[in-house]
């Protein structure tokens, strides 16, 4: 169930979705990920079917001036507890309808994951939300954002992810051992913060 960053490359590599488990002194919640590129109508449909969060789309600062996305908040003014930058939400300006179908938010995403993306390709409010990762990642705030763009980076692909929180039955958020489970059911192998952290600081003392 639990994997190394190795394992989890593996697992990237397949074009299998990951849980990223945060630590249990943070939200202690997890988040189906997998690389911005490789996302498709039915992982989306997944996503949204059995994780029931918010989609976001995780990306480096650059990509975001690149395609002119402004926060929603001035970072200074951020309220929400764990100080996620959240951009404007956004919809692909071609080739979808309404923008919230599985086929439609893909296209988007795929829009977000290119970097040949114009900002013109995109149009505001949306049903995508991108979050602007921290420069320098995981050594300046370990969340999920952060570490989706980490896994992509080490997988070789874009600097760039999907996350999508998972919610329980109850309407609450899985933890622990229903989290477990929950990868268990599905088959989905969980990669922790904690362990991408850990492998950074070994990677570093012994270099």
């Amino acid at each position: 169930m639990f994997c190394t960053i190795e394992e989890a490359i593996e697992e990237i590599n397949k074009k299998n979705i990951l849980i990223i488990q945060d630590h249990t002194n943070r939200e202690d919640e997890g988040d189906l990920y997998i690389p911005a590129q490789y996302t498709t109508p039915k992982i989306i449909n997944f996503m949204i079917t059995y994780g029931k969060g918010l989609v976001s789309v995780p990306l480096i600062k650059k990509r975001a001036q690149q395609l002119q996305l402004e926060l929603m908040v001035p970072e200074e003014q951020n309220e929400e507890y764990t100080k996620c930058n959240f951009t404007l939400s956004v919809d692909a300006k071609f080739g979808i309808g309404s923008g919230i179908s599985a086929a439609d938010r893909s296209k988007t995403i795929q829009v977000l994951s290119n970097p040949d993306s114009k900002s013109e390709e995109l149009v505001k409010p949306g049903h995508i939300f991108p979050l602007i990762a921290k420069e320098g990642l995981l050594d300046k705030r370990k969340g999920h954002t952060e570490a989706a763009i980490h896994l992509s980076i080490s997988a070789g692909l874009d600097p760039s992810g999907v996350i999508c929180e998972i919610i329980g039955d109850d309407g609450e958020m899985l933890r622990g051992k229903e989290l477990h489970a929950f990868a268990l059911k599905h088959n989905i192998r969980i990669i922790t913060t904690d362990e991408l952290i850990r492998k950074k600081t070994y990677a570093k003392k012994n270099s």
